[in-house]
């Protein structure tokens, strides 16, 4: 499980977590690139969105009380005018910033560039492994060449009677062609249309 984490001041992920390990945000670094390559495996939900603080009611409050000059200034001209200027303003924060206001920390969202990371990790694998398949599938079969011959003799020994026996088999060499010409064409039946109009583009 990856955790990311934020700089409280800007709000911002700064690095992932995983266990104890931490991992910059910097696409150079390999525990990074496992990170994206592991959301595009195994998906967004092996990673927790970061911490999120929401202040208390007293800690908003304090941030938009006036300075003690400020207030004692308030009510000085609230005694000579008449006037509740210092009251008023005081309860106004007070309204705006109920004590029903706990605060307290909840997990955030993860941000879409994960997603978009991981996505594009796969696309680009996925584009790798077409290019691939793709000039494995131009290059000759084996079985094309004159000089490869369409059946092998393998003979084996039985260890306990010494009696000998010789099948005969398809060429090994044929077998293994036709396996990764296979799998190559599997590959490129697979791959997504846009990856392959990337290509062309």
């Amino acid at each position: 499980m990856y955790k990311l984490i934020t700089l409280p001041e800007l709000g911002l992920v700064s690095g992932i977590s995983k266990g104890n390990i931490f991992i910059p945000i910097a696409k150079e670094n390999n525990d990074y690139q496992q990170f994206i390559q592991d959301v595009a495996e195994q998906g967004i939900g092996i990673v927790e969105g970061p911490d999120v603080v929401e202040p208390s009611y007293a800690e908003l409050r304090a941030t938009e009380y006036p300075s003690r000059e400020e207030q004692f200034d308030m009510q000085y001209h609230d005694q000579v005018d008449g006037t509740t200027t210092w009251k008023d303003s005081i309860q106004a924060i007070k309204d705006k910033y109920p004590k029903t206001i706990t605060g307290g920390t909840t997990i955030g969202a993860v941000p879409d560039w994960v997603q978009t990371e991981a996505d594009n990790w796969t696309f680009n694998k996925q584009l790798n492994e077409y290019v691939i398949a793709t000039k494995r599938l131009e290059l000759d079969a084996v079985v094309a060449s004159d000089d490869i011959p369409a059946t092998v003799d393998v003979t084996t020994v039985d260890m306990e009677t010494g009696a000998q026996t010789t099948k005969t088999v398809k060429n090994p060499l044929i077998v293994k062609d036709e396996e990764e010409r296979a799998a190559a064409q599997a590959v490129v039946d697979a791959t997504p249309q846009p990856v392959i109009d990337s290509l062309n583009n």
